[in-house]
Formats: structure tokens, sequence, C-alpha cells
């Protein structure tokens, strides 16, 4: 596989009403038919779209012809302005983003960051390790808050229990990692914890897209996050990984379950976080040293992904909290999933991510 870094030209500004309309129809004629009774609503969602009256009702036909359309519009990327008429115009992408390619949005962040390595490293390997992700004081305060809240094993549905979960969760580096994983608007799919003594079992070789078919898609699904407040060596339990499993894109078999074949241990000291795709096979050695092995398990998921855990009643505690960026992770920021049905304001923002 390829390692490359993704350069989007910037879209030419069209005149709105014409092209807002035009690319609407379009877009909705390419996706759903022509054939109106298979449009959600009928024009309606359209009008709620661009937040104004249009179209008049009856423009839509059983004859729209999607050629007609694509050749008014040509072949420009389209600059648009949606919702209150925001004098700010909106790219649209056209274009998907390749799996391993880097987004030139996020590309500048991840130079700051020292991790254009670890991308390489997740596309080639299906795993990598950034050391130091925070300070040893954080790396101290998150081991104590899992071992109080957690003191037998482990627990989920951590987010809203304490802050410093929240912190962990939007660390940085994890966030632009997670970024080029899972794609722009990524959601927070699991915060959980396992605490593992002598003689802890192993958890079995899997993939962490176990509940998807294979052939696992292209595209990245779910991001894995293990932050290591403690040593990951064989034989503290480390996770183990199958090298080049990730390639295969499917769940391992019974006999490759038993064999691990290849088996590696990730090694990294304290406050290390480990990643890895949906890809990989993984378990992890049993511990046979003495004292403890505390991890955060932290699961980040592109955003059409249903997440493992709801964190509902709690999302406007947690976003009064912990702001915008928490608002994207509970998917507060795109149009699915909401009590009142798809909202449309939000549709080309999250249509755009899709393809980032």
């Amino acid at each position: 596989m390829g390692f490359s870094v993704g350069r989007g030209q910037l879209a030419k500004p069209v005149p709105p009403k014409a092209a807002q309309s035009q690319m609407y129809h379009l877009l909705m004629i390419r996706s759903l038919g022509s054939k109106i009774e298979n449009w959600p609503a009928g024009d309606l969602w359209l009008a709620r779209a661009l937040g104004s009256g249009w179209p008049p009702r009856g423009t839509l036909t059983h004859d729209l012809d999607a050629s007609k359309l694509e050749a008014s519009i040509g072949s420009r990327s389209l600059t648009m302005t949606t919702g209150s008429r925001s004098s700010t115009p909106q790219r649209r992408y056209t274009d998907t983003l390749p799996p391993d390619a880097i987004s030139e949005e996020l590309h500048p962040e991840l130079e700051r960051l020292d991790l254009i390595e670890n991308c390489r490293q997740l596309v080639m390997q299906g795993w990598t390790v950034i050391e130091d992700a925070a300070s040893a004081e954080v790396n101290a305060a998150l081991r104590a808050t899992i071992l109080d809240l957690c003191p037998k094993g482990g627990g989920n549905m951590l987010l809203h229990k304490d802050p410093i979960f929240a912190e962990a969760v939007m660390n940085p580096k994890l966030l632009a990692m997670a970024e080029f994983s899972v794609g722009r608007g990524f959601l927070i799919s699991q915060v959980a914890a396992s605490v593992r003594g002598q003689g802890a079992p192993v958890i079995g070789l899997h993939a962490d897209h176990n509940w998807l078919p294979a052939p696992f898609p292209a595209h990245n699904m779910l991001l894995t996050a293990c932050w290591a407040c403690d040593t990951f060596s064989e034989a503290h339990g480390a996770t183990l990984v199958i090298p080049g499993s990730h390639q295969l894109r499917r769940h391992p078999n019974e006999a490759e379950i038993e064999a691990l074949a290849g088996a590696q241990a990730i090694e990294c000291p304290p406050g290390s976080v480990a990643l890895w795709d949906g890809n990989i096979w993984h378990s992890n050695y049993p511990r046979s040293a003495v004292g403890t092995r505390v991890v955060c398990h932290i699961t980040y998921s592109r955003l059409m992904m249903r997440q493992v855990e709801d964190y509902g009643p709690w999302a406007d505690a947690l976003i009064e909290s912990h702001g915008d960026i928490m608002n994207q992770l509970l998917g507060r920021n795109d149009l699915l999933f909401k009590t009142t049905g798809a909202d449309y304001s939000k549709l080309v923002e999250t249509f755009n991510n899709a393809k980032r």
C-alpha cells in the first residue's frame, strides 16, 4: 500500500441560487434516482437545507435528467452558502480522500505534533505508538482515577465520570491521529478501562472490526487508542499483534486464533498510547509480572458508525464543560441520529466530512 499526502484544490464561487438548486437536485438524483416518490418528503427537505422557501412546490418532476443538470454545472467544484445564507462560502468536496492520504488541512497539525511517522506506521503496520502523549502528572492522575472507579478488573462508560477522561480523549495527538485514521467529524465510541493483575488471562485474538462483515472496507472504521498507564511488555501483559494481518481485511479463523503465529508484543513505557486500526488481529499476553497493568481504552469511529457507548443523557453537560470538540465527538456536529430527524442545516458539512 502506498503512502501519500492529499492535496485538494480550492473551489470556485458560483452564483448561489442557481448553483445551489442545481447541485442539490443533481446530488439527490444521483443517490436516490429521478423518481420523486424515492425522495424524502418530496422537496421539503431541500427547502430546509437551504434555509429558505426554495424550491417552489411542484418543481420536482418524474423526468428530471441528471445528465442535463450535470452538464449545466460542468466539472467545477462548488462553493455554496447554506442555512441562513451566510456570507462565508462553504466548500463542497466531490472527491474522496484515499485511505492512506493526509488531507491538506490536517497535514500542518500532524507536522506540528510530529506525527507523520506515526501515520505512516499506522498505514503500513496497522499499529503505532505515541510515547509521552501527556505529562507524567496527567498519566498518574488517569491511573489513580481508573483504580478509584474500577478497582476490580476495569469498567466502561467512563467519559462523564471524571474530567480526566475527557482530557485523555481530547488529547491533541489522539485527535489528530483519529482524524487521519477514521476521518473528519469522527465520534467517540467508547471510553473504558482494564486493570489486569498477575495471572490475568488472555482475551482471545480478534479484530476490532468485529461487528463488520468481511472483507473489511478500504477506509478504516475504528481506531483504538490504549493509554498505557503502566509499562507495556510481554511479561506485563501487553497487547500483542499479528504483523501483516491488517492487510487481510477479514476476521481470524479458529486455527489462527489458536496459533497466534508471528505474534509480537507492543512494548512501550508508561504514558504511551498504542493505537491500531480496526483490521489488525490482536490479543494480549497473560501477565506474569507482579503488580497491575492499568489501561484506558479509547475508541474513535467514523461518523457513520454506531458507537459502543451512548452518552446522550450526559451530552449537554459534557459539551458545556468541554466545548466544540466534545460537540463533534458526541455527534452534535453532523446531520445524523437526531430525535427530530436528519438536521439538514448540517448536510454539506456532514457530506464533506464523510469524504475526508
